[in-house]
C-alpha cells in the first residue's frame, strides 16, 4: 500500500447532519400527508447511499508490474508501472475538493476524497488522487515505475 485517504472527520459530520436533517424533514412532512411508508423507504435509500458515500477510501497500491488505483468502494483501475510518465503534488485547488469518481475534464479523473492530492500522468490520462501526503506518494510512485523500467 503507498496511499490510503478517506474523507476527514469534519467533513463526515457535515454531511450526515445535513442528510439527517433532509431525513427528518421527509419523515415530519409525509406524516400529515399520508405518504409514511413510501417516505420511511426513501429514507432509508437515503441513509444507504450516505454510508457509502462517507465510507469513501482512496487507496493506491502496486505490485511489481502494475499501479491500482482505488476509489472503493465504487471505482478501480490497474495502470501498468511503465505506462507512468510522471507524478508529482498537486496545486491547491477546488478540483482536488469533492468525493468520488469525477471526470475532471481533458483526458483528467479524479479520485478524490477532498484535501491535498498527487497528478499522475500516463500516455491516455492524468489522475489526479487524493493523498494525505502528496510529495511522498509521487515520490513512491515514480520510485516503483523507474524499478520497473529497470527489468
Amino acid at each position: 500500500m503507498i496511499s490510503e485517504a478517506g474523507i476527514s472527520r469534519r467533513s463526515q459530520k457535515v454531511i450526515a447532519t445535513v442528510v439527517g436533517l433532509l431525513c427528518v424533514f421527509i419523515i415530519v412532512t409525509a406524516i400529515p400527508s399520508g405518504v409514511l411508508l413510501i417516505s420511511a423507504g426513501m429514507v432509508a435509500v437515503i441513509a444507504l447511499l450516505t454510508v457509502s458515500v462517507l465510507r469513501i477510501r482512496v487507496t493506491i497500491e502496486a505490485t511489481e508490474q502494475n499501479l491500482t488505483v482505488r476509489c472503493q468502494p465504487f471505482y478501480a483501475k490497474t495502470i501498468p508501472l511503465e505506462d507512468i510518465v510522471d507524478a508529482s503534488p498537486a496545486p491547491s485547488s477546488s478540483m482536488t475538493e469533492g468525493f468520488g469518481v469525477r471526470y475532471l475534464g481533458q483526458r483528467t479523473w479524479g479520485l478524490l476524497v477532498g484535501g491535498p492530492a498527487m497528478v499522475m500522468e500516463t500516455p491516455t490520462r492524468t489522475w489526479l488522487i487524493s493523498t494525505p501526503d502528496p510529495e511522498s506518494t509521487a515520490t513512491a510512485v515514480l520510485d516503483r515505475a523507474g524499478q520497473s523500467r529497470n527489468r
